[in-house]
């Protein structure tokens, strides 16, 4: 195959910024590409007009998916079964060549960009017409541990009781599918395309996403488009569909100390130093009792709901009752209600202990005083904040309170981003879920949770829908997906760019 190689000058990346992976930074590089040819796969047909998209005639494509319904389960049980975990480094180059075969295979132009990290497989049709599609997702996944959690094998999806199970199924492989699958319905049904359509499927989104800035800023006119489906989404806990205009933020730090050459026995706790007990004084200055973060200047730059944001917030039910009963409390932080937990949920930052390590945690008693201990922590970021700055401020934290031999020897993060609310394209996918689903879109200003949106953020305005639901259990044992909504999912996407003909 030959390749042509291209330079690609871009101004800033996330990378590490040491030799053994530490702190994640932005700086000038170069970087070099290979491209690959375009796949020789047919794309569309422009000439197919005997069954114009719209109205009664979109129906067929409908029609299809029930159809196939089985053969796509298919599709996403064998994607499934690639155990592509970017944290391990595991299955992913088998997950890229799988889904470039797939994109190939409905007739998407194809193209798979190498960059320091895992690569970046995009897909486009042009077809001519107004109006321009962006799909993003990933095909990478978390890892499946605990294994002894689930109840079938995590990389040999099963179906049971209406639901599909394995690792990917929710986060993000059930939803890559259902977007090949809908372009599938309009292809075989020899519907022209009413718009153009771009897909970027990445293989680190659940890292971070490290090395997406080399493939964005190389390939900026590639983001543009006049709107694009984010790579997660569903139903909400009373059943109704959700969509998502934005993502939180994000820093994720790791916290170190060693205050000791090697472990002691904790009889010498009178006279040595305690380097558990230090980084645990760290942490707890890092936030008050209820929860507000203690770090000078965090809140700096926060910006407030927007009117429109704050009465879309209004209308939203976040099912309170039902969100306390999965996670077993019987209050919210605080006691918060109403409002007040919604503009926590949406404009709020936060400072979270991911996990602690130190001394011995096996089985039974080991009298040990630890020469070391280490902390993960994240802080979810709004819009207004710069992880960057907040990294310079915790770090004066710690130096200021007596806490400078707490070290940061690793971090990364990114901004947060979001579509307006009122953005036309906005009234595109409630319409398209309407078809689909027969009730109204609940919208979400944005969501707790965080991702790349950044990149592009000034290129083309964002929903998040997919097929998953409250109950999938996201990153966790047992993630699956409702047959139910992965179907409709599919449907949702044919009457979106059915819809999108019209914006």
């Amino acid at each position: 195959m030959n390749a042509v190689a291209e330079v690609c000058i871009t101004r800033q990346r996330l990378q590490r910024a040491s030799p053994s992976g530490l702190a994640s930074v932005f700086f000038p590089f170069v970087q070099l590409f290979v491209w690959p040819r375009l796949s020789d796969h047919s794309v569309f047909d422009p000439g197919l007009s005997s069954n114009t998209s719209g109205g009664i005639m979109i129906e067929d494509a409908i029609a299809y998916v029930d159809r196939t319904i089985g053969r796509s389960l298919q599709d996403l049980k064998r994607l499934c079964r690639i155990p592509s975990v970017a944290a391990k480094g595991e299955g992913i180059t088998e997950a890229a060549e799988l889904v470039e075969k797939m994109l190939s295979e409905v007739g998407l132009q194809t193209r798979v960009y190498e960059t320091s990290g895992s690569p970046v497989v995009t897909g486009k049709v042009d077809t001519g017409t107004k109006r321009t599609l962006l799909f993003y997702d990933h095909y990478d996944v978390q890892p499946a541990e605990p294994l002894d959690l689930w109840e079938s094998s995590p990389y040999n999806p099963v179906i049971r009781n209406g639901r599909i199970f394995g690792r990917g199924t929710a986060d993000n492989k059930g939803d890559l599918i259902s977007r090949i699958w809908a372009m599938k319905a309009l292809k075989e049904t020899g519907h022209k395309l009413p718009i153009n359509v771009k897909f970027i499927v990445e293989g680190e989104e659940e890292i971070s996403s490290p090395h997406l800035p080399e493939f964005a800023r190389a390939n900026a006119s590639f983001l543009k488009a006049d709107g694009g489906i984010w790579e997660f989404g569903g139903s909400g806990p009373g059943g109704t569909q959700e969509a998502w205009l934005g993502l939180k933020g994000i820093l994720y730090v790791q916290l170190e100390v060693q205050l000791l050459s090697h472990d002691a026995h904790s009889a010498n706790a009178c006279v040595l130093p305690s380097a558990a007990y230090t980084l645990v004084h760290a942490l707890a200055s890092l936030k008050d009792q209820r929860g507000r973060v203690m770090i000078r200047g965090f809140y700096d730059g926060v910006r407030p709901l927007t009117p429109a944001e704050v009465e879309a917030a209004t209308k939203m039910d976040l099912q309170e009752r039902v969100f306390k009963e999965h996670y077993g409390i019987e209050e919210f932080l605080n006691g918060m209600s109403g409002m007040e937990v919604k503009e926590a949920y949406y404009n709020k930052p936060t400072c979270n202990i991911c996990g602690l390590d130190s001394g011995w945690q096996g089985e039974g008693s080991k009298t040990v005083l630890p020469a070391k201990a280490s902390a993960k922590v994240d802080f979810r970021l709004v819009e207004g904040m710069d992880p960057e700055d907040i990294l310079r401020k915790l770090r004066l934290h710690l130096d200021q309170n007596g806490f400078s031999a707490v070290n940061i020897p690793w971090h990364e993060g990114y901004p947060a981003a979001k579509a307006p609310v009122d953005h036309p394209f906005v009234k595109v996918v409630a319409a398209a879920n309407r078809r689909a689903f027969g009730h109204d879109i609940d919208i979400h200003i944005t969501s707790p949770g965080s991702g790349p949106l950044y990149l592009f953020k000034d290129k083309v305005p964002m929903v998040s829908i997919g097929c998953g639901d409250f109950f999938s259990r996201v990153h966790s044992p047992n993630e699956s997906i409702m047959l139910e909504n992965y179907q409709k999912s599919i449907k949702r996407i044919v009457y979106l760019m059915d819809e999108m003909e019209h914006l």
